[in-house]
């Protein structure tokens, strides 16, 4: 959903980004491959309360994502994740995490809509169903993926097969956040892909900036990918026979976490 955020700004001049520096440039870490230098936004977006769960999927899937197809012509890529289980509750129920790929942030910021017609309908829409959203402004290390994405337009999106889990990471207090993401990406990766043989797809996305001025504090997400819940269990038991050098791990640079299994539903890839 690309118009979380005008739950949470009005109009450009509400843009108070609390930024951790520059957004770093293309580059690849301890094998990350990345897909650009887009930006990614990831929106941790919240229903409004007077609707079920249920009743914010219908909305967003069947009437939202063709309106955000068709009014936003500078989203290069949009995934709307359906929260289908909080494994690790956060500090507030999520319904859902979008993802929006942007050449750069000024095509967000400034180009966002096609036209004013189409803000106003963005808007009206957007209100029918969102009361909140957490807005992150991400760069995206795309570290395994047995399926390379394709161009796609799907204005009724289907669910991915497979399960997917996001996991929103906050860093220790005495940690820097660039200490984090060293330790995240160059440490810590190498070990979920030598550990995690039934992944099919590992992304770490790194918060630069965050765009709302409410939501928590975090410093990074992660998306792990199964082909299948056979995969998933696999894995997931796996956990529990010996040591767990990736759990392990997360103590020397993980304070605290929110893990969600979500429903995947790619709408584009241009």
């Amino acid at each position: 959903m690309p118009d979380e955020c005008e739950a949470v700004k009005g109009g450009s001049e509400k843009f108070a980004t609390i930024a951790r520096g520059d957004a770093p440039a293309c580059l690849t870490v301890g094998g990350a491959r990345q897909l650009s230098p887009m930006r990614k936004l990831i929106h941790l977006c919240y229903r409004r309360p007077e609707i079920t769960h249920e009743q914010y999927a219908e909305r967003v899937l069947g009437g939202h994502v063709p309106l955000a197809l068709r009014h936003h012509p500078t989203m290069r890529r949009y995934v709307v994740n359906i929260v289908g289980q909080e494994l690790v509750p956060g500090s507030r129920e999520v319904d859902a995490i979008a993802e929006l790929s942007f050449s750069t942030l000024a095509d967000y910021r400034d180009r966002l809509y096609d036209s004013p017609e189409g803000q106003a309908i963005i808007a009206r829409d957007v209100a029918r169903f969102l009361d909140a959203a957490s807005t992150y402004d991400c760069t995206e290390h795309v570290r395994k993926d047995s399926t390379p994405e394709t161009r796609v337009e799907r204005p009724a999106p289907a669910a991915s097969p497979g399960v997917k889990l996001y996991l929103c990471l906050k860093r220790k207090l005495e940690l820097s956040h660039d200490a984090f993401v060293t330790y995240w990406l160059e440490r810590h990766a190498p070990l979920v892909l030598e550990h995690g043989a039934r992944l099919s797809k590992y992304v770490q996305n790194v918060v630069d900036g965050r765009l709302s001025s409410g939501g928590e504090d975090y410093d990074g997400f992660a998306e792990l990918h199964f082909a299948s819940e056979a995969d998933f269990v696999a894995q997931m038991a796996g956990h529990g026979q010996g040591s767990n050098p990736v759990q392990e791990d997360t103590a020397h640079f993980i304070a605290g976490m929110a893990v969600y299994r979500v429903v995947e539903h790619l709408a584009r890839v241009a």
